[in-house]
């Protein structure tokens, strides 16, 4: 039976928000933080109650003073360097990667690879091409069901199926979606047959839930539909939620091109409630997120053009806050397993829900530290600890992964 969950709340402009919610509840504000390497940093949020008795944690970017650099080893666990196989099946280039299952997955020159956490090749996924299990463009998301013998499952951009493959990469079959998902992400049950969606929703558009769970055959058990989260038909939107690492209690947000106020979502098995925003200027594109247990805000400049038929939209450095004591700062991150490299902005784009993720040639590995070395003062036994890496690095060899989930 289908079950359509409405939450009675309309948008979350900060400043209605503030008028209308009652008196707020920051009684944590200033106190142990949930990772130790908040614990110095200003509080930057509040928390406010809602009229329906949940909270937001609202943050003020004014707040944050100066920029900080963080330690990635103090907010990441299982760091991990993975050499990739340097076979020739096995080499990839610049592409998009995810971390799921206990695998590396690389989408990169039109086709989808597999790797162990040693970095061993486990082969192809499908195929590049129109047929039964092959794609034409990118995945959008995947999903690996380790439970059920490691069963794979892609996200195609505006799916209406969602494709499964074996452990060695073969076709195994295609699942109906009940609801066509532009841009979306799963978590799947292959023993009790049943998938938990979350999918971006567009104006005029005939799929309507931004949540939903249902069997294989494709017939909805429950879902949850918030009208005011559609969005105008632009694929330069995009969704974020880290529903593929946790089974229950999993986040929603959206970049959304049209720069509309919003929030971080919180799904709690029956609705999506807004549990964390900012106070930002009218306009200005942002997103939200959730890494691990801490939420992330990211504001984005004017676009640039690159060309006549293309943009792009510089970020700005990434926002973290510890939703227990409500500090935060804006942050680079320093990879430290490494050494002293900083990154400023592009640690906050990943496709792994939960992942830290980053993936690089090893001629742009060496450039990048190269880079850091010049920006930021290091010292003498970090220069050397950080040359010797540089060293290890033939540009012959295939790409590096360096990954660890988000605490």
């Amino acid at each position: 039976m289908k079950r359509n969950v409405v939450q009675p709340v309309v948008g979350l402009m900060l400043t209605a928000l503030t008028a209308a919610c009652g008196a707020k509840n920051d009684n944590a504000a200033g106190g142990a933080s949930s990772l130790a390497a908040f614990d110095q940093l200003p509080v930057v949020a509040e928390r406010v109650q809602l009229p329906d008795g949940g909270s937001i944690v609202v943050a003020d970017p004014g707040k944050a003073g100066e920029k900080v650099t963080l330690k990635l080893s103090d907010l990441a666990d299982d760091l991990k360097i993975v050499r990739l196989e340097s076979s020739d099946d096995a080499l990839v280039g610049a592409g998009q990667t995810w971390i799921t299952g206990e695998r590396i997955i690389v989408y990169s020159d039109g086709v989808v690879k597999q790797f162990d956490f040693e970095g061993k090749y486990l082969g192809q996924i499908g195929a590049k091409g129109n047929g039964p299990g092959e794609y034409s463009i990118a995945p959008y998301d995947f999903y690996v069901d380790a439970d059920a013998g490691r069963i794979l499952y892609m996200v195609q951009y505006n799916a209406t199926k969602l494709m499964s493959y074996n452990s060695d990469g073969t076709f195994a079959g295609d699942i109906p979606l009940a609801r066509q998902m532009p841009k979306g992400a799963v978590r799947v049950d292959t023993k009790r047959q049943r998938i938990t969606a979350v999918s971006i929703c567009f104006d005029g558009s005939k799929s309507r839930d931004e949540v939903w769970e249902q069997d294989f055959d494709g017939n909805i058990l429950s879902s949850v539909s918030m009208p005011w989260l559609e969005m105008p038909m632009d694929f330069s939107s995009e969704l974020y939620s880290d529903i593929g690492s946790r089974a229950e209690g999993f986040s929603y947000a959206m970049f959304r091109i049209d720069a509309a106020a919003d929030s971080l979502y919180g799904y709690d098995g029956r609705t999506l409630r807004p549990v964390f925003t900012a106070g930002i200027k009218e306009g200005l594109m942002h997103k939200y997120d959730r890494l691990g247990g801490m939420y992330l805000f990211l504001s984005f400049g004017e676009p640039q053009a690159v060309n006549d038929n293309s943009y792009v939209i510089p970020s700005q450095t990434p926002m973290l806050v510890d939703p227990v004591s409500l500090r935060g700062a804006y942050c680079n991150i320093m990879v430290d397993c490494i050494g002293e490299v900083r990154w400023d902005s592009g640690w906050a784009f990943s496709k792994s829900p939960g992942y830290f993720v980053m993936n690089s040639s090893p001629g742009g590995l060496s450039s990048w530290i190269d880079k850091s070395i010049e920006r930021y003062d290091v010292s003498d036994d970090e220069l050397k600890k950080l040359k010797d890496f540089q060293a290890t690095l033939d540009e012959d060899d295939n790409n590096i992964v360096i990954f660890g989930r988000w605490k």
